[in-house]
């Protein structure tokens, strides 16, 4: 399955901008009214966005998400899931720009609506009410009410601007062109609330079966339509039951609806039926716990072929990053650098092997990591890509073994070269010529012009094999479990 997130890597860079200014009181509501509507991710998100903007400037400076993972503890599908979030409430808007050399997201943080406002939408409101309960909502809404006085008991002597300030005409005539110039300011851009389609509930229809009754059609105003789809939208009200709603909340003798008694109506009827709240359904949530359940059903069918913990660590590697993140990460734990030239070799391979992406990462494994070559090796990687596409390896696993078929038959050639040395020597103890087993190997495999050849791996040396493997799954997953 195509996840949404598999297309941002920890590598990616971004930058925030910030649309308006934010107050201490904006930030009150961001945690009361907001992060329960949110969640504790997308709420540590948007508040370390916020922290990254310079004071004046409105801009962050170039960061990478690898940076923000860490900050957050999350991995990238979670922060994937936060982003959205805010983007569906409100809160965000992002932007993205790809180049050669590499992706560019720009994340725009917007002010969240004013407490009023907030109350006095249907959609947040009815949220945030079902979210906490009838008591809390209360609770919550109290904390931001001010208290009222009795204005009839005052008079009134604010004074007016004029009253206070005089200024020349002719001045501001003069400097028209100045205050023309076309430039945005911060907090230019109102706050705007969530925002909710028509598609799933047919108007036509709902007017068509209203106008057999007595409701006045005028007193259903755009405001009340856009209160019936959050309705409908959050519980589930169909256009015929909608029409029985309406006619409940009018007055029948002049047709006017009370739209408050509507969502009262709404409200009571579903929890009487549903006898539960309201639950948001995140889309993500569940295409992380898909994305979960098929990773442990792939690490247990590859421990039940008899793949080790090192082998697994390997390959949910190589299937969560791209090959030159793949190699980059293995090349700046060692210390050096992705050269012009390995691109171009990876490139070439990526393009004419038609391998899957975790294949060739082994490949790249191989060569780097279990014959510790300084650079990807342009003429064994071709070699081996070769075979491994005219021989179909199109899985991790299938890759591994080619690698494991590999190391045995360079160990045994090594043995064998040692053999002959010994042989070569006069000696007692080699006085009778032994029998040397040959191997056949493929031509690829025929490694005549290598330096180096395997030698087994010390336990010292399989530990620090261990640990690269954590390093490089991390480098594409960070902070995931």
């Amino acid at each position: 399955m195509n996840y949404p997130w598999k297309n941002m890597s920890p590598k990616d860079g971004f930058m925030v901008r910030q649309n308006a200014q934010l107050s201490d009181v904006d930030q009150k509501v961001l945690t009361f009214l907001y992060q329960p509507l949110i969640g504790s991710n997308a709420y540590s998100l948007y508040m370390t966005l916020w922290t990254e903007v310079g004071e004046e400037t409105y801009w962050s400076n170039g960061i990478l998400h690898s940076e923000l993972l860490t900050l957050l503890n999350i991995g990238i599908p979670e922060l994937y899931q936060a982003r959205i979030k805010l983007e569906a409430i409100g809160l965000l808007k992002s932007y993205l720009k790809g180049s050669q050399s590499g992706k560019v997201y720009i994340y725009e943080l917007l002010a969240p609506q004013s407490s009023a406002t907030f109350f006095r939408d249907d959609l947040l409101s009815l949220l945030l009410f079902e979210t906490v309960g009838e008591r809390k909502f209360k609770d919550l809404r109290s904390r931001f009410a001010i208290a009222s006085f009795d204005k009839e008991k005052y008079e009134e002597i604010t004074k007016s601007f004029l009253d206070v300030y005089h200024f020349d005409a002719n001045l501001l005539k003069q400097e028209k062109k100045l205050f023309e110039e076309s430039i945005e300011l911060v907090g230019e851009t109102p706050a705007k609330g969530p925002e909710i389609g028509t598609q799933t509930f047919d108007f036509k229809f709902f007017y068509t079966g209203l106008n057999k009754h007595y409701v006045n059609r005028s007193a259903i105003t755009k405001e009340l339509e856009s209160t019936m789809l959050v309705l409908h939208t959050m519980y589930g009200i169909n256009e015929l039951d909608m029409q029985q709603y309406v006619l409940e909340a009018s007055n029948i003798d002049t047709g006017n609806i009370d739209e408050r008694k509507l969502k009262n109506i709404v409200y009571r009827q579903y929890h009487n039926v549903k006898k539960e709240k309201v639950k948001l359904e995140d889309v993500v949530e569940k295409d992380i716990q898909a994305n979960q359940n098929e990773r442990k059903k792939r690490k247990s069918y590859l421990k039940q072929q008899g793949l080790t913990d090192d082998d697994i660590y390997l390959i949910e590697a190589s299937e969560g990053i791209s090959p030159y993140e793949f190699m980059t990460s293995i090349k700046e734990q060692k210390g050096g650098y992705v050269t012009n030239n390995e691109e171009w070799t990876l490139r070439e391979i990526l393009s004419k092997a038609n391998l899957p992406a975790s294949v060739i990462n082994i490949l790249i494994h191989y060569v780097l990591v279990i014959r510790n070559n300084p650079i990807f090796e342009k003429s064994l990687a071709y070699k081996i890509s070769n075979d491994w596409a005219q021989n179909d390896v199109v899985s991790p696993e299938m890759a591994l073994e080619k690698v494991k078929i590999m190391y045995q038959e360079n160990a045994e050639k090594q043995q064998q070269a040692q053999r002959k040395q010994y042989t070569n020597f006069p000696s007692s103890n080699y006085g009778k010529t032994n029998k040397i087993r040959t191997e056949t190997l493929p031509e690829w495999a025929k490694e005549g012009n290598v330096e180096k050849v395997e030698k087994p791996m010390s336990e010292e040396k399989k530990q620090a094999f261990s640990d690269r493997l954590k390093k490089i799954q991390s480098f594409g997953k960070e902070g995931e479990e």
